[in-house]
C-alpha cells in the first residue's frame, strides 16, 4: 500500500452549465409572478432578496438585448408593486 492510498483524493464535481432555455423558462415562470400580481409582491422578502442578486447574475446566459429587458421588467415589476404596498 502506498503512501497515497492513506488519503483520499478529493473528488472534482463540476457545476452543471444551463441551457438558455432553462434560464428563459425560469426566468418567464418568475416574471409572469410578478405581471399576475396587482398589490402585493408574490414572493417572501427571503425569495425576493434571492432574486434580486440571482437576476443579474442569470440573465448573463441570455443574450445582451434579452439581459437588459429581463432585468427592467423585473426591477419595474418590483417597483410598481413595492409603491402599491
Amino acid at each position: 500500500m502506498s503512501q497515497m492510498d492513506l488519503f483520499p483524493q478529493a473528488s472534482v464535481v463540476e457545476s452543471p452549465i444551463p441551457s438558455v432555455d432553462a434560464v428563459r423558462a425560469r426566468f418567464e415562470a418568475m416574471l409572469a409572478a410578478l405581471r399576475a400580481a396587482t398589490e402585493d409582491l408574490p414572493f417572501t422578502p427571503r425569495e425576493l432578496a434571492y432574486w434580486e442578486v440571482v437576476t443579474p447574475q442569470m440573465a448573463n446566459w441570455l443574450p445582451p438585448e434579452e439581459r437588459e429587458a429581463v432585468c427592467l421588467e423585473f426591477s419595474g415589476h418590483v417597483s410598481r408593486l413595492r409603491q402599491a404596498a
